[in-house]
């Protein structure tokens, strides 16, 4: 059950960010490349904010000797984002949603072949299992290998930058904080938006975008969540196995498209409905394991991983 506490801090704020990034770029006319920017610039002094007024205050800020993976986390994030948006203009939206999940398998790839985290055989037959599921939600039936080549490339490359940045933050929660990392990540990752914006020229036509889109308030939005979730996510991967939190992350587009039927009229096809029950199912067999094979003692970190060491006191 504390699997599952994790992972709901982890799930729960980031179907409230896609839901409000749909909401500014596909119904608000917002281009992603300013989203990004200038959601993050409310965010960087939320939690700046937070930092300063907390715990050790600035001294939080030290990197402890962790410099060189804060910049290489920042590289690959900003890789991610590059070439996230970038494979949707190459391939189709179908092929980018299924190739990204490639996350879980290139995350239990690198998590076994390292040896930092193992997978029961109960557990590993749940991952091609909940992928069915996924890939029905996706409609893979819409998958076009032709013509796409680039794209679906740069697709499976961002997962695997997902998959890799993991297990780099999880190393460095050894000796930081979970908003201090935050707070690096979005900095550096902003350069990225920031290039996004310039290659599309939006920062060129600037007052145009903002005199025809519309969503002041969901930007606004976006920035304060971004400064929960992605916090919260590392609480969460900085406390179970990477594999774990990446299969119930599985469970964030179920999430989101129930409150998108709810808020927006969206209907699944049958097939859909399906993938989604599937996904669920192998999340409940997952809680089902958990709880069969619960580690007597209940504080250790997960395989492989030292406890995390914040500068804030427990609540």
């Amino acid at each position: 059950m504390r699997s599952l506490f994790y992972a709901m801090l982890a799930v729960v704020p980031w179907v409230a960010f896609t839901l409000l990034l749909r909401l500014l770029v596909a119904m608000g006319g917002w281009p992603v490349g300013l989203v990004g920017t200038f959601s993050r610039i409310i965010t960087l002094p939320l939690l700046g904010t937070w930092i300063l007024a907390t715990g050790a205050g600035w001294r939080r800020l030290r990197p402890n000797g962790a410099l060189g993976w804060l910049l290489v986390m920042g590289a690959i994030s900003i890789a991610i984002n590059l070439c996230w948006f970038a494979s949707v203009k190459w391939t189709t939206a179908t092929n980018v949603a299924m190739l990204m999940r490639f996350d879980l398998v290139f995350v239990v790839l690198i998590g076994s072949l390292s040896g930092l985290e193992r997978l029961g055989a109960a557990q590993l037959a749940l991952v091609p299992t909940m992928l069915v599921g996924l890939a029905l939600l996706a409609e893979v039936h819409h998958f076009d290998l032709g013509g796409h080549l680039a794209g679906d490339l740069l697709a499976v490359v961002a997962a695997l930058g997902l998959a890799s940045n993991a297990f780099i933050i999880r190393h460095i929660l050894r000796v930081m904080d979970e908003q201090t990392v935050a707070l690096y990540n979005h900095a550096i990752s902003m350069l990225g938006f920031v290039a996004l914006a310039t290659a599309g020229g939006d920062f060129a036509r600037t007052g145009e975008v903002f005199a025809a889109a519309s969503g002041w308030v969901p930007m606004l939005a976006v920035g304060v969540v971004a400064a929960v979730s992605l916090p919260l996510y590392y609480v969460a991967l900085g406390r179970m196995d990477v594999w774990k939190l990446r299969a119930f992350m599985l469970s964030a587009p179920v999430i989101t498209a129930a409150f998108e039927w709810v808020l927006w009229g969206l209907r699944l096809a049958w097939a859909q409905r399906l993938g989604a029950a599937i996904i669920l199912i192998g999340l409940g067999v997952l809680i089902r394991i958990e709880a069969r094979h619960k580690a007597p003692d209940q504080s250790a970190a997960p395989s492989g991983v030292e406890p995390v060491v914040s500068s804030e006191p427990p609540a």
